[in-house]
C-alpha cells in the first residue's frame, strides 16, 4: 500500500470548513486532498488555499488561492446570465471558449481585474473571474460562493446546465491542486445512442440506416443502435448489411427484452430478474450467428428506469454495463447523504459490480456536455427516431459541440465501458481505478499497480477481481469500496481488469425466450405507429 497522497487545502476562515462540511466531504470522496482549517501561519504549509467571505488572503503566501467573494447568489424566477470564458492554460481545456448560461439567478457582482492579471470568465462584459499577475503570487479572486448541498442533492446538480456557478470555481481550483500534471484530460469518448429502432427494414421512422451511417462517417461520430430482443425474434434483416459495412459508424446495444411498461423497472425477485435478463441475452445469441452482426452486452433501459434487482441481474448475466440517465435508475431513491457522488463520477458502480454509464437527451441544452467533458465523463447522448424528424442535424450539432471540448474519439458504447477508468502512473506504483467491469487499458509503467475499488452500491463485503487472470477476492470497506495491490509483470502492452460475479446463473430456457402474445401485440402496435410517423409528417408538410 501506499502512503497518503492527499493534497492539504486550508480552508479560511476556520468557520467556514464546519458550514460547508458536506461540500468538502464530498470533495475528499472525489479527490485525493484534505480539508484542514487555517487562519494564518498553517496556510503556509497547505499546496493550496481556499478563502470563503469574511477571511483574508494570508501575506506572502506561496501556495495557490482562491478567494470566494460574495454574498451568495439568491434563486430569482425569469432571470439568467450568460458567462464567458477565454481560452486560459488556467482553465480546463472544455472551458475555453465556452459561453455557458446560468437560470435563475442575477450577474454576481463583477471583480477588479488586478495590475498585469487578466479575467478568466466574464459576465455581460465584466469580469467575475481573475487571475493575479505571477510575479503577484498565485491568486485566483471569484465572484461566487457555492450553494449547500441540499438533503436529497447530489453534488453534480450544482454543475449541471443551467446551474453552474456558484461551484465551477471551486471545483477547477480542487482538481487543479489534487491532480496536478494529471489535471490535463486524456481524449473524451463519445458515442450517440437512438433508442427503439430494429434492423427488420433498410429504415425505423425517420432513421435510415444507411444515410445515417453515410452521415456518421463524413462527421467522423458512431450511433450505438438500442434495439428490444423480442423485435430480433421476428422476420426481417434488411439492414444489417449496412452495419456489417459499418462498424466504425453503427453498433447495436440492448435496449430492454420485451419493451413493455417499466419493464425493468419494476420490482421482481433475483430469479425473475434473472430469467429477463437471460432471455433476452439467449435472443441476442440466436441472433448474431443467423446475421454475422454482434449486438454489444450493454443495455440501455427503456423509459431510463432499472431497479436494484434488474441491475444486480444484469451483473450476474455478464452485461458489461447500464446506460441511463440517471446514476441510481430506480424511482425512490433518496439515500443522497451517503453517495453525493451519483452522476459525478465517469460511472456509478450498483448491482454488486456493474457500471452505471451517464448519457443525457439530445433534446436538453448541450452546455451539459462541457460539464461532463470537465468531469472526464463519456459523452454519450441519446434520442429516439422522432427527434431526427427534421434530418440528422442535431446529431452534427451535437457532435461539432463535443468538438469544441478537446481531443475527441468517438467509439462503441462498449469500447466505452471497456475503457473506463482513472489511472496515475507515477514513481514506483501505478494508481487504477476501474470504473469499468471488464477493464482494458494500456499497462501501466510502474512495478506496482494498486487497483483502488470505487464505492460499489449493493456490493455486500467482498468482490472478485481478476486482474491479467489472476482472482482476487478482495474485501470491502463499509463504504463499498476496496484495494487490491498487485506485482506489474509488465509481459503485455495492456492491462486487463476485470469484477466477475459469483455463482452460477441458469440459463434461458424456451419458455423464457418465446414471445408472448401480449408483448407482440404491443410491440406490433408501437412499430406500426413508429414507421407511420414520417408519412404523416411529410403529409403536414
Amino acid at each position: 500500500m501506499t502512503g497518503d497522497p492527499r493534497q492539504t487545502v486550508a480552508i479560511i476562515p476556520a468557520e467556514a470548513k464546519a458550514r460547508h462540511a458536506p461540500l468538502l466531504a464530498a470533495f475528499e470522496e472525489a479527490y485525493p486532498v484534505r480539508f484542514a482549517d487555517a487562519d494564518g501561519g498553517d496556510a503556509h504549509k497547505a499546496s493550496g488555499v481556499v478563502v470563503f467571505p469574511g477571511g483574508s488572503r494570508p501575506q506572502r503566501l506561496a501556495a495557490p488561492c482562491l478567494v470566494l467573494q460574495g454574498p451568495r447568489a439568491e434563486d430569482e424566477r425569469n432571470t439568467s446570465f450568460t458567462v464567458t470564458f477565454p481560452r486560459a492554460d488556467e482553465l480546463h481545456r472544455a472551458l475555453h471558449g465556452q459561453r455557458l448560461v446560468e437560470h435563475g439567478r442575477r450577474p454576481p457582482p463583477a471583480v477588479a481585474i488586478p495590475a498585469g492579471g487578466r479575467a478568466l470568465a466574464l459576465a455581460g462584459g465584466r469580469p467575475i473571474w481573475t487571475q493575479s499577475d505571477p510575479r503577484d503570487g498565485d491568486c485566483q479572486v471569484v465572484s461566487a460562493v457555492p450553494d449547500a448541498l441540499g438533503e436529497h442533492e447530489f453534488l453534480r446538480d450544482h454543475l449541471t446546465a443551467g446551474r453552474f456557478w456558484s461551484l465551477l470555481p471551486v471545483v477547477q481550483f480542487v482538481r487543479r491542486i489534487a491532480l496536478g500534471d494529471s489535471e490535463r484530460s486524456s481524449p473524451l469518448r463519445a458515442c450517440f445512442v437512438i433508442d427503439d429502432p430494429n434492423v427488420r427494414f433498410s429504415s425505423y421512422g425517420h432513421v435510415h440506416f444507411r444515410e445515417l451511417a453515410r452521415d456518421a462517417r463524413e462527421c467522423g461520430y458512431h450511433v450505438a443502435v438500442a434495439t428490444i430482443p423480442l423485435d430480433l425474434l421476428l422476420p426481417g434483416c434488411r439492414a444489417v448489411g449496412v452495419f456489417r459495412e459499418h462498424p466504425s459508424e453503427l453498433s447495436l446495444v440492448v435496449h430492454g427484452n420485451d419493451h413493455v411498461h417499466r419493464e425493468l423497472e419494476r420490482r421482481r425477485s433475483a430469479a425473475a430478474a434473472e430469467r429477463m435478463i437471460m432471455s433476452a441475452a439467449a435472443r441476442v445469441a440466436r441472433f448474431e450467428p443467423r446475421t454475422g452482426i454482434r449486438i454489444d452486452r450493454l443495455m440501455c433501459p427503456p423509459h431510463g428506469g432499472c431497479s436494484e434487482q434488474t441491475l444486480e441481474a444484469l451483473f450476474r448475466c455478464g452485461f458489461l454495463g447500464l446506460a441511463a440517465s440517471r446514476p441510481f435508475p430506480w424511482e425512490g431513491f433518496s439515500d443522497h447523504l451517503r453517495w453525493r457522488l451519483g452522476g459525478w463520477l465517469p460511472a456509478q458502480m450498483g448491482g454488486g459490480g456493474l457500471p452505471v454509464l451517464p448519457r443525457y437527451p439530445l433534446g436538453r441544452s448541450l452546455d451539459d456536455l462541457v460539464f461532463r467533458a470537465f468531469l472526464d465523463q463519456p459523452l454519450i447522448v441519446y434520442c429516439h427516431h422522432d427527434d431526427l424528424r427534421h434530418g440528422l442535424a442535431p446529431l452534427r450539432a451535437a457532435a461539432a459541440r463535443a468538438a469544441e471540448l478537446g481531443d475527441v474519439r468517438w467509439m462503441s458504447l462498449a469500447s466505452i465501458a471497456r475503457a473506463s477508468a482513472a489511472c496515475r502512473d507515477e514513481g514506483a506504483v501505478a494508481t487504477v481505478t476501474p470504473y469499468s467491469r471488464d477493464l482494458r487499458i494500456r499497462r501501466p509503467a510502474a512495478p506496482t499497480i494498486e487497483i483502488e475499488i470505487p464505492r460499489t452500491f449493493g456490493a455486500g463485503d467482498a468482490l472478485r477481481v481478476v486482474v491479467d487472470g489472476m482472482p482476487h477476492d478482495v474485501r470491502l470497506r463499509p463504504d463499498g469500496g476496496g484495494t487490491v495491490v498487485v506485482a506489474n509483470p509488465a509481459t503485455t502492452d495492456g492491462l486487463r481488469i476485470r469484477i466477475d460475479a459469483r455463482g452460477d446463473v441458469a440459463p434461458a430456457t424456451l419458455r423464457d425466450w418465446r414471445p408472448r402474445a401480449w408483448p407482440v401485440a404491443r410491440r406490433a402496435m408501437t412499430e406500426a405507429r413508429d414507421r407511420t410517423l414520417p408519412l404523416l409528417h411529410t403529409l403536414r408538410r
